[in-house]
């Protein structure tokens, strides 16, 4: 296959989604490899050459909404005289055959990192993933599977290496059975899966495998998964949103403009407004715009990792008695806001008055005087929750990562 362009896979800029996700070039005609994928044709191993034979197809046309003009289709095939059933199979990295047996451990896919042709660099840390998938099989407890893992800086093989921790960051793992009872009939179904961060290892590649079966050797010949526009999903949604301490009322994530009656005219330019993400990696932008006398407007950018995904959440601040009920002005000397919420590295105080941090134990770390708005580091301290104080104002603050 063509080597990856250096450019597009440079691992010291974040490369935020995968090569050829929709299928859309290939390396020849229909029975080719799509570029930056591999099947059984490029696999290695002592049985390779009996592996080597077709297990997938080029397709014209797309999944519902799309505007692409291909997807992939790979396929169970029986071989032996019907003795072996090989499993549709694509990945990224690179296929061993290495025994006659199914199950055997010396069958896998693995990221080969000295081949530019079987590795995908990856560094970003996406929070879920998007998969259209059309599913054919002939029993319907079968299930197809495509998986994504973000491993380290290693030869990582799937599944023999999935159990541990320390060789990968992050799995993904999309599961269906069958969409269509049909081997003719398409029924296109997206699959929204979450990347699940429980491995310890910094990320440096991503191996996505593609299977008819999450059963090596399991299903039937010619159950078939058709496949189109893998996406990676990055956050940048708010999970929570204060004023003075107190939640917005009626806060959805997915809800994006508020608007809430203050008590006096004072409150519209010293409320404290703090908020959480739904993901650490997600950066937030405050603009206060005073729009009168008696409204202030508070938008609240989030911009995902990738730098590209956006939300825009809006608060609108007035005195006119008409609003839904939001916040009331607090007591004098307990207003403080710290921002943002939880943060890698740096804070955003918010205060009039002394300002002490302390850690969970009640050690103080921290003690100045805040008028207005101050950034403070907190770059050398270890992770964890600290409790940001002002007068008899509290914040709890989350430091992670």
């Amino acid at each position: 296959m063509p080597l990856f362009l250096v450019a597009a896979m440079t691992a010291a800029t974040a490369q935020y989604q995968l090569p050829n996700a929709g299928f859309e070039q290939w390396d020849g005609g229909e029975t080719s490899e799509p570029t930056h994928w591999n099947s059984f044709a490029t696999s290695d191993g002592d049985y390779a050459s009996l592996a080597s034979s077709t297990h997938h197809y080029r397709r014209s046309g797309h999944r519902p909404g799309g505007t692409g003009s291909r997807y992939l289709t790979i396929y169970t095939k029986s071989m032996l005289f019907g003795a072996v059933k090989a499993n549709g199979n694509m990945t990224t990295g690179r296929i061993h055959a290495g025994s006659m047996s199914a199950s055997d451990s010396e069958n896998y896919n693995y990221t080969q990192r000295g081949n530019g042709n079987h590795s995908c660099p990856f560094t970003a840390t996406p929070d879920s993933m998007y998969v259209w998938v059309s599913y054919y099989a002939s029993s319907g407890s079968s299930q197809a599977q495509v998986s994504a893992i973000l491993h380290g800086d290693s030869d990582f093989k799937a599944p023999n290496e999935e159990g541990n921790a320390s060789k990968y960051a992050a799995r993904a793992v999309a599961r269906c059975t069958r969409t269509t009872s049909s081997a003719t009939a398409m029924q296109w179904q997206r699959l929204k899966v979450p990347f699940v961060y429980d491995g310890s290892a910094a990320p440096a590649y991503m191996l996505v495998n593609i299977t008819t079966n999450v059963t090596p050797g399991g299903g039937s010949a010619n159950d078939s998964l058709s496949v189109d526009d893998i996406e990676l999903i990055y956050s940048a949604w708010l999970t929570g949103i204060s004023l003075d301490g107190l939640p917005l009322t009626a806060f959805e994530k997915g809800r994006l403009d508020y608007r809430v009656r203050v008590a006096d005219t004072g409150a519209l330019t010293t409320t404290a407004v703090e908020w959480e993400t739904e993901v650490a990696d997600a950066r937030v932008e405050m603009e206060r715009k005073r729009l009168d006398d008696t409204t202030m407007r508070v938008e609240l950018r989030v911009t995902a990792e990738d730098g590209e995904t956006e939300h825009t959440y809006t608060v609108t601040l007035t005195t006119d008695p008409a609003a839904p009920s939001g916040i009331d002005a607090a007591e004098e000397g307990s207003r403080i806001g710290v921002y943002p919420n939880p943060t890698t590295q740096r804070i955003t105080v918010e205060a009039d008055g002394e300002v002490t941090i302390v850690d969970l134990e009640g050690r103080e770390l921290m003690r100045r005087e805040v008028h207005g708005r101050e950034e403070i580091d907190l770059g050398g301290w270890p992770d964890g929750v600290y409790m940001v104080r002002s007068g008899n104002g509290v914040r709890r603050v989350v430091k992670r990562g």
